[in-house]
């Protein structure tokens, strides 16, 4: 049987810098690896990601929603391992702090925007963070991506989520 796992991640912007994490080595899924902050969604919040978001922010790095300016829900990700569909939402978002707290998830870094992409990133962060830096600042869409895979190497092909209110 197939099952779903919600996920949910945040990049937050101070001046020319977001806000990653290097996930701790003793972590289960991806350890050591670069990623925004987040992570699943409880059930209480299934139908509020934005919300699990902004959870997620303030337990993995102490800053609390009065501090995250313009969280706008940018991408939402869709890929299968295995018995799982992994549905994540990803959120990007500005903050005048750079205050951050220690956390057992990994070590948080401010990096600048045109480095972002030297890290040891997944390829669903990595093809993200790319298209993000390209085009994301600009769009006002909400994207789809799914991931698929052609000779080994992972694509995602973004889709805009369009309104299709009054179009039935």
């Amino acid at each position: 049987m197939i099952t779903l796992r919600s996920m949910t991640t945040a990049y937050l912007q101070n001046e020319n810098d977001f806000l990653l994490m290097k996930r701790a080595a003793n972590r289960k899924f991806a350890p050591g690896i670069w990623a925004g902050v987040g992570g699943h969604i409880e059930k209480e919040e299934i139908n509020q990601p934005g919300d699990a978001c902004l959870r997620e922010i303030y337990e993995e790095t102490g800053i609390p929603a009065e501090m995250i300016d313009d969280l706008q829900l940018r991408y939402i990700i869709l890929r299968r391992s295995k018995d799982e569909i992994r549905l994540q939402y990803v959120y990007f978002g500005k903050t005048n702090t750079r205050q951050v707290i220690d956390t057992d998830e990994g070590e948080l870094f401010w990096i600048p925007k045109d480095k972002l992409l030297d890290r040891e990133l997944s390829a669903t962060t990595k093809e993200t963070l790319r298209h993000y830096s390209q085009l994301g600042e600009k769009m006002s869409d909400v994207l789809v991506g799914t991931v698929s895979a052609e000779k080994n190497i992972p694509i995602v092909y973004w889709s805009p989520v369009q309104d299709w209110e009054g179009m039935i």
